[in-house]
């Protein structure tokens, strides 16, 4: 039950017991025994009939004030599948190799960790990335500004660049091991900083690179030099999804979605391009990356633990079982209950992936969604199909905990609620989320304790950043207002297209904070223009059009939220919204540095064409 419902309940009682004080002086001989009056009622059966009276018709009078949001969620659900989910709790580990076992290994995308068990029970989190995990350390991390000791970047023709910063890493192996045994292609780098700095470093590391060293020492006349484009961003790419999402979700909404949950997920950079550089260095080398500006900020804010490596996003998701449900005792709905076979004690359903049952016969029926891509009439008229509806819950177990009820009900083609046969018994795969419970994890040094569920010898995991919040969907009459947005803002082009943008922005800031709102505000101007590009595909040169879009920023609004990353990520939304044989290309412009934009090549959805 959430407060507004208890808002009705007392609206229909308070109604109750004042028509029938009126009614009673009305017609004393008909309803004088009830002994009803406006402040107080005599007889305690009445009061509680009328209790349960009150409740009933606040329930009703709920739902035909919410205008059956039935349709717009079920359509919500069609259209955007995951927007009613729960958005999981989130952080960031990093995986270590304890020194006197120095092997390396990998840790796979949706390795099971869990937290210490605790009166509360525990919280079941799952890795995002696959993680190298090496027996070296970054030993030292500085930046500094010209004059520096560094090998010297070969001439690069028609270019005039002006080094004027340096930043110096040193990777030495463990004792008793060389880098020669390492046989990885790059290094994944964690951005572990104060957000004013790891922002700052992000953009850096991708937009103001010049090159790149790997050498012993400044003068190494070995030394390997490597291009800007060997620092790439990881966390843009599909299967580098932190937050589980259905395959009818573009990848554009699920990026400004974890934006906006949790921005830590993309402060990786991998540094490729280091085939040969673990033989020809096998005792250890630096790494000296060359940047055409400098920043006081990063000059004394970047320290040996800035740059980590072993690190991977985690989120607060895991599998597990349901509670069986007898046909014979569903009615209507039934509400699905997690059967806590681990030692969690408070868990919400964020996805049902599969729903089956099991007939008399005990043979498994797969059954289908009512609303989904599967839906198609059958010959067997008595075909059942499921359907899910969501409820915003404050109490779980006995306790205070806020979250979310499923409740599931079966039905026909018609929609018609059906009773499947009494020998069946329903079961469900879902994924769980532990409702608030992350939020009371502690955080400080050595907290929360996770560790592996299962294998994991020989590695330590320790807790970066502190887990975010599971933040709950809006429900009901709010899906009306999401559905009619996500379906009209679809362009971006002539007068309000400012406006457009930021409303679209804002269906994705499900935290609604200062600091998540101050990224919106901060973007002051739109314009698009069409543009054309020359573009070459299988050694054939041609002309395509595409549409130029120039964004203007003021950056006192991304102090501590990242203005390049957020553009980046804009980059990719628009991206997806590019027609066939056309492309997009976007612009920077930031009012404190006139005469300095960033631009993005020329994209067709995925595809960079230039």
């Amino acid at each position: 039950m959430d407060d507004i419902l208890l808002s009705y309940y007392n609206r229909e009682l308070t109604y109750i017991r004042r028509l029938g004080a009126e009614f009673s002086e009305q017609h004393p001989k008909i309803a004088g025994r009830l002994r009803l009056d406006k402040d107080a009622i005599e007889d305690p059966h009445v009061s509680r009939l009328i209790e349960s009276f009150a409740f009933l018709t606040a329930r009703i009078r709920h739902t035909i004030d919410d205008s059956f949001p039935e349709l717009t969620e079920a359509l919500m659900g069609l259209l955007y599948p995951d927007y009613h989910a729960p958005l999981p709790s989130m952080s960031v580990v990093q995986f270590r190799v304890i020194p006197n076992v120095p092997k390396a290994c990998i840790i796979k995308k949706g390795r099971k960790l869990g937290t210490e068990l605790t009166s509360m029970g525990r919280c079941y989190y799952r890795s995002c990335y696959d993680t190298d995990v090496l027996p070296i350390n970054v030993s030292t991390t500085q930046f500094s500004t010209y004059p520096v000791k560094a090998p010297v970047l070969p001439h690069t023709p028609h270019k005039k660049i002006v080094n004027q910063a340096v930043l110096k890493l040193s990777i030495s192996p463990f004792s008793d091991t060389l880098l020669s045994d390492i046989t990885v292609s790059g290094l994944q780098f964690y951005i572990n900083a104060q957000p004013q700095i790891a922002f700052k470093l992000y953009e850096y590391l991708l937009n103001h690179v010049t090159g790149i060293a790997i050498a012993k020492s400044p003068k190494d006349p070995n030394a390997e030099f490597l291009p800007p484009s060997a620092l790439t961003p990881s966390g843009l790419e599909d299967n580098e999804a932190v937050i589980e999402f259905d395959g009818r979700t573009s990848t554009a909404h699920r990026l400004l979605a974890e934006y906006f949950t949790f921005p830590e997920k993309f402060l990786f950079i991998k540094l490729n391009g280091l085939e040969q550089c673990w033989s020809k260095f096998s005792e250890g080398f630096n790494i000296y990356i060359y940047f055409d500006q400098t920043h006081p900020e990063l000059i004394q804010g970047i320290n040996e633990d800035t740059l980590l490596l072993g690190c991977s996003p985690i989120v607060n998701l895991f599998e597990e079982p349901i509670e069986s449900i007898q046909a014979a005792d569903l009615g209507i709905e039934a509400k699905l209950r997690v059967s806590h076979a681990t030692h969690t004690q408070r868990a919400d359903i964020h996805t049902v992936k599969t729903v089956y049952a099991n007939n008399g016969e005990g043979k498994r029926l797969t059954l289908m969604p009512f609303y989904g891509a599967h839906h198609k009439k059958t010959i067997d008229d008595n075909t059942l199909y499921w359907h899910l509806r969501r409820e915003n819950s404050q109490w779980y177990g006995g306790q205070i905990s806020r979250g979310t009820d499923t409740y599931i009900t079966f039905v026909d083609e018609n929609f018609k609620v059906i009773t499947p046969d009494s020998d069946w018994i329903i079961n469900a795969d879902v994924l769980c989320t532990n409702r608030d419970l992350p939020s009371k994890l502690p955080f400080g040094p050595g907290q929360p304790l996770i560790d592996f569920m299962e294998g994991g010898a020989g590695l330590r995991i320790k807790c970066l950043t502190a887990p975010s919040s599971t933040i709950q969907p809006k429900l009901n009459d709010a899906t009306r207002w999401q559905l009619v947005t996500q379906l009209s803002l679809q362009n971006f082009t002539g007068e309000d297209g400012l406006l457009v943008l930021k409303e679209t922005l804002q269906l994705y800031d499900f935290q609604q904070t200062r600091e998540s709102r101050s990224v919106v505000e901060g973007i002051t101007g739109l314009s698009t223009k069409l543009t054309t590009a020359r573009i070459v595909q299988h050694g054939r040169a041609a002309i395509c059009q595409g549409t130029h879009i120039i964004i203007e920023f003021d950056e006192h609004y991304y102090s501590g939220s990242g203005l390049y990353l957020f553009s980046s990520l804009l980059n990719e939304f628009f991206s997806q919204f590019c027609t066939i044989n056309s492309f997009t290309k976007l612009s920077i412009h930031i009012k404190q540095r006139p005469g300095h934009p960033i631009e993005w090549l020329p994209r067709s959805g995925k595809q960079i064409l230039v």
